[in-house]
């Protein structure tokens, strides 16, 4: 049923819960996984060379690489195939072009990150991919 899912990522405990479904979905439909983690250009716009900026943004990038290297764990423990990625930009618009350009049949994300609202809320950005994106979207 599905072949490639995306769960993006920002390494917060609630898209924890998000990697968790798609993982199990992958293992159950033998599916390839994106993991995705954006960095979040709006934070401080974008900037050209190595300015303070730049170098925030590196060292975000990098955190972002050990979260996708733990999710790049999980997956070969269970046996799947996986593809990390760091991209930078608006999370949701990166979230929505990367599944129609990757041929993505699913995403999987948490129902909120980092910015953490109450149960039973959606976050801003699930909320965004929700409602633009043209796969299924399944908040965890």
């Amino acid at each position: 049923m599905y072949r490639t899912i995306l769960v993006p990522t920002d390494g917060s405990i609630g898209a924890e819960r998000g990697v968790e479904a798609a993982l199990d979905l992958a293992r159950r439909y033998d599916a390839t996984v994106h993991a995705l983690f954006v960095v979040d250009e709006r934070i401080y716009g974008e900037t050209p060379g190595l300015s303070d900026v730049e170098l925030r943004f590196e060292r975000i990038e990098e955190e972002g690489e050990a979260f996708l290297r733990e999710i790049e764990t999980r997956a070969d423990e269970l046996e799947l195939d996986v593809l990390t990625v760091v991209r930078r930009g608006m999370p949701y618009d990166v979230i929505t072009a990367y599944a129609d350009d990757n041929d993505v049949d699913l995403i999987v994300m948490g129902r909120h990150g980092a910015s953490a609202h109450p149960a039973p809320h959606i976050g801003s950005c699930t909320d965004r991919v929700l409602r633009t994106a043209s796969v299924p979207v399944l908040p965890a």
